[in-house]
């Protein structure tokens, strides 16, 4: 999956994203990170083919993304974000089965046990049948994953998965995502606030500040307090823990 000199942004307006050259390594987690208003889920979206360049291309296996159907999309490229909208209180195997909609029809053609290893996977087989609201908040992002997972994607996107999920979930969520990343060689790609979080994870980074890339590559070539402290417009002091390794800290303007 790639972007080719990539702009997009809203007519009379400046460009959200500006000349975007990257490639999406293949079998790789990949972590999109900078500033707020950054362009982060912007880029997730013309990954997907969501929104459209205004100039530029945006490939995935050699082709066009436009030149997949919505259908073919949807059977390549599965998405969770941070905020999901629940209708007529659904229960958790309802909602796993909207993520086999690009095999089927109609929901009422999915059964049970066609949606139950995808909820074995994130350990939530034992509350299919229940309300999806009647969960914690780190058991409904799971099951909106095993959901992702239902589509069988070669791409998953995630954005801000981590937000509103205390430190545990959080943890638990980040090394699930790992796990599905290794075991069923899924292409992860992340959109995270956390530095240190999407430092730790990821094999790769973007670093993006203003809808331009400042820095592609592994955490090493992004652990510079100038790089990091241009991107953020913050004084960045990266510092080493004991037993976790270098820790980015935000300074005080």
């Amino acid at each position: 999956m790639e972007l080719k000199h990539v702009n997009y942004g809203y007519p009379g307006s400046e460009n959200l994203i500006t000349d975007f050259t990257a490639t999406v390594p293949k079998g790789k987690i990949l972590a999109i990170i900078g500033q707020n208003g950054a362009g982060k889920s912007t880029l997730l979206k013309l990954l997907m083919g969501s929104v459209l360049p205004a100039s530029g291309t945006v490939e995935i296996d050699g082709k066009p993304i436009t030149a997949l159907s919505r259908r073919e999309r949807a059977a390549k490229i599965a998405l969770v974000t941070q905020q999901h909208q629940i209708y007529d209180e659904m229960t958790v195997k309802e909602v796993v089965k909207t993520g086999r909609l690009p095999f089927h029809s109609l929901l009422a053609t999915i059964s049970d046990a066609e949606v139950r290893p995808f909820l074995e996977t994130v350990n939530l087989a034992h509350a299919m049948d229940r309300p999806l609201t009647s969960l914690s908040g780190g058991q409904q992002q799971r099951v909106w994953l095993a959901a992702a997972l239902a589509q069988e994607p070669q791409y998953l996107f995630l954005d801000e998965p981590t937000t509103y999920l205390d430190i545990r979930y959080q943890h638990d969520l980040m090394e699930l995502i790992q796990k599905l990343n290794v075991e069923k060689q899924i292409t992860v790609v992340m959109v995270l606030h956390d530095i240190n979080q999407a430092l730790k994870i990821s094999d790769q980074l973007w670093l993006i500040k203003r809808g331009k890339l400042l820095e592609a590559g592994p955490a090493t070539a992004i652990l510079d307090k100038a790089l990091l402290s241009e991107a953020f417009e913050l004084p960045i002091k990266i510092v080493k823990i004991e037993k976790y390794g270098p820790y980015v800290i935000q300074l005080t303007a």
